[in-house]
Parts: C-alpha cells; sequence; structure tokens
C-alpha cells in the first residue's frame, strides 16, 4: 500500500503528540535529582546527611542585613537527619509578595539516594541576587534516628500516642443484607 504525502504528515503528527504526551505524564509533578530529560546550569540542589558529616542547609536573604545577621537574615534552616537528603530547586517566580519575596523555594526531605519524587513543600524566598547559601557540618559522629513511619506499639507500656488497631465496624449493612 502506497503511503500519500497527507497520510505521512497525519501519522507525522499523530507520533509527534504521543511522544510529547508521554514526555509531559512522565515529567508531570516528579522532580530528579540528576536533572531529568533536560539537565542545566542553575538545576535543583541535593544535600546528603550521614553519620559521619551531618550536614546544616542554610538560606540567607542577603539583600537584608543588620547587625545580628552581618551576612543576612536567614530565612530557611535545616538540619538534615543523618540518612536523609535535602533536595531543593528555585523558581523565580511565583512568590507572595513581588519585590521583598518574588521567587519560590519547593523543597523535600527523602531518604538518601532517592533519585526522583516531588517537591511537596514551597517557600516564597527572595530573588537570585539576593540568595545565599551556607552549608556546615554538625560535630560527627551523629546517630541517625529510627524510621518511626513503621513503629507501632500497643498496650498500658506504649511510650506516648500510638496507632491501636480497631475492631471491624458491625453497624454496616452489605448489599447482600438488602
Amino acid at each position: 500500500m502506497a503511503m500519500t504525502a497527507s497520510t505521512a504528515r497525519t501519522l507525522l503528527g499523530r507520533i509527534a503528540a504521543c511522544s510529547l504526551a508521554a514526555s509531559a505524564a512522565i515529567a508531570a509533578g516528579c522532580y530528579s535529582t540528576s536533572g531529568g530529560y533536560l539537565p542545566h546550569t542553575g538545576g535543583g540542589f541535593t544535600y546528603i546527611s550521614t553519620e559521619s558529616l551531618p550536614v546544616t542547609i542554610s538560606v540567607l536573604n542577603n539583600c537584608d542585613r543588620n547587625a545580628d545577621h552581618p551576612d543576612g537574615t536567614p530565612f530557611f534552616i535545616m538540619e538534615i537527619p543523618p540518612g536523609k537528603q535535602l533536595t531543593f530547586n528555585f523558581a523565580e517566580d511565583g512568590g507572595d509578595d513581588p519585590v521583598k519575596r518574588p521567587a519560590r523555594m519547593m523543597y523535600a526531605l527523602w531518604k538518601r539516594d532517592t533519585q526522583t519524587g516531588s517537591l511537596e513543600n514551597i517557600l516564597s524566598c527572595p530573588g537570585q541576587a539576593c540568595r545565599k547559601l551556607v552549608v556546615s557540618y554538625r560535630p560527627a559522629p551523629e546517630a541517625a534516628k529510627p524510621d518511626e513511619s513503621y513503629r507501632m506499639q500497643v498496650g498500658n507500656d506504649a511510650p506516648g500516642p500510638v496507632a491501636q488497631p480497631r475492631a471491624p465496624r458491625t453497624d454496616r449493612s452489605s448489599q447482600s443484607d438488602r
């Protein structure tokens, strides 16, 4: 079967639309620490904290200096727990104040060596010319804290609020009882 010029254009248009839709679906809401499909200068930042090198990240407003903060007023400080990583990125628009905080900082605290995910926290911040990133190291060794999301203790000896198993509800009637 011979392919006409209009059939070829239609086929190429469909292929282009499908590939564009697939790449948009993959990239939507997802962040890659290596830059993803289109890495570039000025992309995201990732700092990993370990037991032997615990890291603290401070982002300073370099345009707002005073006697207490000669290098700039801190607007973000994160003591990254050992075994975790802080990943963040800046967008130069979308802040809540067009003069003092015109930019946004998106960040997330993940388990160490996480490559992709969603930067679900957003903070309005100063523009690029007023930001100063300070990396400092806390005294080592610093033991990693156990992951509390998997802890479940029951009974009277449980320290503090804990998840308690629930009995199934009996007041619901099933569809077969009607």
